[in-house]
C-alpha cells in the first residue's frame, strides 16, 4: 500500500456564482469570493505540513499570507487544487474532509456577516431566523468536491492524474440537489433561490401581500447601502441595494463582500467601477480569455513538469494580464487565474488588449510559450444593457472561437469571436482566427477602420450588403460561391468610395481588395464577413458613441 496520492480539490459553481449579477461589483464579487475560498483551502492544506506538495496553483505558503496589493484586489487563483498528500488513506481522506468543512464554514461565516451588515438592528430572533434561511442556501448551493488517488512510486504522475480527473467527473455527475422549500419572491439577481424575508407568506397571499412582506425586511436595511437621493437611472446614486431589490443570501454576500474583505485584510477595497466609469463612449466591452488545449500542457509525464506549467501560468496571470489590462489599456480587471481571464474595458482599446493577451500568452517569457494559444470572446454592449446578458453573450462567443475551423487550412480554435450589440437590437457577430497570412486579425482589422478615419467613405460597405447579403441562404450558402466576382466588386466598390485629396495608386487599391479577401478567406460564413464590415464602421466612430 502506498502512502502518496495525487488530490484533486474543487470549489463550486463557478459560472452560475458568477454570471449572476446585476452590476459589475457582482461579477467581481463573485470571482473574488471563489479565489478566497481557494486561498482558504491551500491555507488548510499547507497546515499538513510535509506531508502536502502543491502541484497546481503554484502558491508557496508565504504568498498567501503576504498578498500583494495587486492580488488584494484582483481574484487570480483557479476553482481548481492539485496537490500531493503523504499520509495513510484515513490521514488524507481526514485532512480533506477537514478542509471540506473549513471552506463551507468561512462561506457560511461570511454570508451570516453579510446579514448583519445589512441588517444591524434585527432582534436575536429575526437574526436567527435569516441565518437558517440562509444556511439552507449555502448547504443547497455551494459545491465542493474532491478525489485522492493513490500514487505509487514507480508510477507515471500524468497516469494517476488522469485516473483521478476521470474519478473527479464522475463524482460531479453524480451530484445531490438538496431541495430548499422557497413560498416567497426570488432573489432580484440570481433569479433562482428565494429572497430573505421575515415573514411567514400564507397560501392564499397574493403577489402583492407577498412583496410588501419581503418589502418589511429590506426597509430595513443599513442606511449605508440605502440610496442617496437617486433617481433610478445612476446605479452610482441610488445604493448599493436598490429600493426594488430583494436578495437571498449569497447574492446579499457577494453585494456585500467589499465591506468583509475591507475588514479581514485590513485593507481598503474601493468599488469595482461601474459601466458608466469603465466606458468613455456609450459603450463598453467585456472580455473573455481561455488557453485551448490546456490538457496537452497539463500532460507531462513527471509532476515537475506540471508544476513548471503551472509555475508560468501564475506568472501570467498575477504578473502580465493586470499590467496589459489595467495599465496599458486603461481596463478593470474581474478575474485571472491561470489561463482564464475576464474583464471590462473601454471600447477603443478592447482589440488591442485582446491582441496583447494573445501574443503575450505564447511568448516565452510572459506567458506559456511557443504554440501556446487562446480563443476569446469579446462583446461591445450598451451601458443600457444587461449585465448578466452581456457576460452570458461573451461565454458564449468565447466557445463559439473555441469551436472554429478553417475548412481550407484545417486550423482549430485560436480565434476571436466579435459581437456589437447596438442600442436598437441590432447583434453583428464574426468569427476569425487570430493569424491571418501571417498578421494579427486585430491589426488587419484596425488598418481597415484607420482607413474609414482617414481614406475611404464607409458607403462602400453599405453597397457591398446591399447587393451580396441577398445571395446568401445560411444553410445551403454559408458562403458566396464565385470568390473573384467578390474580389472585383470589393475592388470596384473601394476604388469608387476613395475620398478627395487621396491619391490611392494601383498597388493601394491591390493591397486593400487582397486585405479585404483575407479576411473573407478567415471567417466561416459569408454572414460572418458582412457583420465583420458593420463592425469596422461602428470602431470607426470615434469611442463607441451612441449609434
Amino acid at each position: 500500500m502506498t502512502n502518496r496520492y495525487i488530490v484533486l480539490f474543487t470549489v463550486g459553481p463557478v459560472q452560475s456564482f458568477i454570471a449572476s449579477a446585476r452590476k459589475t461589483e457582482d461579477f467581481w464579487s463573485g470571482s473574488y469570493i471563489l479565489s478566497h475560498l481557494v486561498r482558504e483551502a491551500m491555507k488548510r492544506f499547507y497546515q499538513y505540513g510535509a506531508g502536502c506538495e502543491m502541484i497546481y496553483p503554484l502558491v508557496g505558503k508565504e504568498e498567501l499570507r503576504t498578498l500583494s496589493l495587486r492580488e488584494l484586489r484582483v481574484a487570480s487563483l483557479p476553482n481548481r487544487l492539485t496537490a500531493v498528500m503523504e499520509g495513510t488513506e484515513t490521514d488524507v481522506c481526514g485532512w480533506l474532509r477537514e478542509t471540506e468543512q473549513d471552506v463551507r464554514n468561512v462561506f457560511l461565516d461570511f454570508c451570516f456577516q453579510a446579514v448583519s451588515r445589512m441588517f444591524p438592528h434585527l432582534s436575536d430572533d429575526e437574526r436567527q431566523q435569516l441565518e437558517t434561511m440562509v444556511e439552507q442556501q449555502v448547504q443547497s448551493f455551494l459545491e465542493v468536491y474532491w478525489v485522492a488517488e493513490p500514487y505509487e512510486p514507480s508510477a507515471s504522475f500524468r497516469t494517476v492524474r488522469e485516473r483521478a480527473e476521470r474519478r473527479l467527473g464522475a463524482l460531479k455527475n453524480e451530484k445531490h440537489y438538496a431541495s430548499v422549500p422557497q413560498q416567497g419572491l426570488v432573489c432580484s439577481v440570481c433569479k433562482e433561490r428565494e429572497a430573505l424575508r421575515l415573514e411567514e407568506i400564507d397560501d392564499f397571499d397574493r403577489y402583492g401581500e407577498i412583496k410588501r412582506k419581503t418589502a418589511n425586511l429590506w426597509k430595513r436595511r443599513a442606511g449605508k447601502f440605502q440610496g442617496r437621493d437617486g433617481d433610478g437611472e445612476d446605479e452610482r446614486r441610488v445604493g448599493r441595494v436598490k429600493d426594488n431589490e430583494f436578495l437571498c443570501g449569497i447574492c446579499l454576500g457577494k453585494r456585500v463582500a467589499r465591506d468583509y474583505f475591507t475588514d479581514l485584510f485590513g485593507a481598503s477595497f474601493r468599488p469595482f467601477p461601474s459601466v458608466l466609469d469603465i466606458g468613455s463612449g456609450d459603450y463598453y466591452a467585456v472580455l473573455m480569455m481561455d488557453g485551448d488545449n490546456m490538457g496537452r500542457w497539463f500532460s507531462g509525464e513527471q509532476k515537475e513538469e506540471y508544476s513548471r506549467t503551472s509555475q508560468k501560468l501564475a506568472r501570467f496571470s498575477k504578473e502580465v494580464v493586470p499590467r496589459i489590462v489595467e495599465q496599458q489599456c486603461h481596463g478593470e480587471l474581474v478575474y485571472a487565474g491561470g489561463d482564464d481571464v475576464l474583464a471590462f474595458l473601454p471600447v477603443d482599446e478592447a482589440l488591442k488588449a485582446a491582441e496583447l493577451l494573445r501574443l503575450a500568452f505564447s511568448d516565452e517569457q510572459q506567458g506559456l510559450g511557443e504554440g501556446a494559444t487562446a480563443s476569446f470572446g469579446l462583446v461591445i454592449a450598451h451601458k443600457k444593457a444587461p449585465l448578466q446578458h452581456v457576460l452570458n453573450e461573451a461565454r458564449a462567443l468565447e466557445q463559439k472561437a473555441k469551436q472554429y475551423r478553417n475548412e481550407q487550412t484545417n486550423q482549430q480554435k485560436d480565434a476571436l469571436a466579435l459581437a456589437v450589440h447596438t442600442r436598437s437590437g441590432e447583434i453583428a457577430e464574426a468569427i476569425l482566427p487570430w493569424m491571418i497570412k501571417g498578421k494579427m486579425a486585430s491589426s488587419r482589422l484596425e488598418q481597415f477602420v484607420a482607413l474609414l478615419k482617414t481614406s475611404i467613405s464607409p458607403n462602400f460597405i453599405f453597397h457591398f450588403t446591399q447587393a451580396f447579403a441577398p445571395l446568401l441562404h445560411e444553410k445551403d450558402c454559408p458562403k458566396w460561391e464565385n470568390r473573384d466576382m467578390l474580389a472585383v466588386e470589393l475592388r470596384r466598390l473601394l476604388k469608387r468610395s476613395v475620398k478627395e485629396g487621396n491619391q490611392w495608386k494601383e498597388r493601394d487599391l491591390r493591397s486593400h481588395t487582397d486585405a479585404l479577401m483575407a479576411l473573407y478567406d478567415a471567417v466561416p460564413r459569408g454572414y460572418d464577413f458582412l457583420h465583420l464590415l458593420k463592425m469596422l464602421t461602428f470602431f470607426r466612430r470615434s469611442e463607441g458613441s451612441d449609434v
